[in-house]
């Protein structure tokens, strides 16, 4: 049975893992099949297709974009995309250009309680220049003494704190109609962390292609119930680890595996709706 984990970050967005690296560490894991799902970027994956390729890892293009629906937080994942559509490099450069002045409104919020940190000093610990975002603010803010990583979340730029921005970003009808456009199949990254299955029905009828089920932080529970939205609504089934590499407790690659089953049914949904 193939191991597979379609949900992982490198240091080419918020993760500390260079694409090298996580293919090393699927091949020690035996780990068969993988993607690495940056936020807003694909240099991570165009980094390592034909090392991945060279150690025997099947490597599937993916990214994960970044918008919102109502007031909820929506992360759409991206599979077997065309990289070099047109359409979908716009909008991945939109999107990073939106990350940056975004992280500049932060800091302005973050001066007004007598944090003062510049770009600059984020840029320090970001390794692709085009993909910032609040855990290098965050990691700056510590780096200077201001609080720690935890509480630079709690305090000041975690969701709905007094420095919170949101990110200039594509509705999601718009994000899943690239995607396809692009070839690629769009998936609701970790519907559970959202919390609110409600937004669901108006995602799928944007043309939203599946769930992401398998996921660490889903309960046995709510894996239960997107099975049986995903059964309802004929939607595809994804997981994965979304591994980024922090030395912590329960941020491991292939923490949480898609099942083979599952895997087929994807492939078995591209070819037959290859453009």
């Amino acid at each position: 049975m193939k191991k597979i984990d379609l949900h992982i970050h490198s240091c080419y967005s918020d993760g500390t893992k260079h694409p090298k690296e996580i293919i090393k560490m699927a091949l020690e894991k035996g780990i068969d099949v993988i993607s690495i799902t940056d936020h807003d970027c694909m240099d991570g994956y165009h980094a390592v297709r034909r090392y991945a390729r060279h150690n025997g890892i099947e490597l599937i293009p993916g990214v994960e974009i970044s918008s919102y629906f109502e007031s909820f937080d929506v992360h759409i994942l991206a599979y077997f995309i065309n990289t070099h559509n047109r359409a979908l490099t716009a909008m991945l450069k939109f999107l990073q250009k939106g990350r940056i002045q975004r992280a500049q409104k932060i800091l302005d919020k973050l001066g007004e309680y007598d944090i003062d940190i510049n770009i600059k000093e984020v840029f320090e610990h970001v390794e692709n220049k085009k993909v910032v975002g609040r855990p290098h603010i965050a990691t700056a803010m510590v780096e200077k003494d201001y609080t720690s990583y935890e509480e630079a979340f709690w305090y000041y730029i975690g969701n709905d704190k007094p420095a919170y921005v949101k990110k200039p970003t594509y509705h999601p009808k718009e994000v899943i109609k690239i995607i396809k456009d692009a070839g690629g199949i769009a998936i609701l990254a970790h519907p559970g962390v959202i919390k609110n299955d409600f937004i669901i029905p108006d995602l799928v009828d944007y043309g939203l292609d599946g769930l992401e089920i398998f996921y660490p932080l889903h309960t046995v529970y709510q894996r239960q119930i997107y099975l049986e939205l995903a059964e309802r609504y004929d939607l595809l089934v994804t997981g994965g680890s979304d591994y980024h590499g922090f030395e912590k407790r329960g941020d491991e690659i292939g923490q949480s595996l898609l099942k083979e089953y599952y895997y087929d049914q994807l492939i078995a949904w591209k070819k037959n709706n290859a453009n």
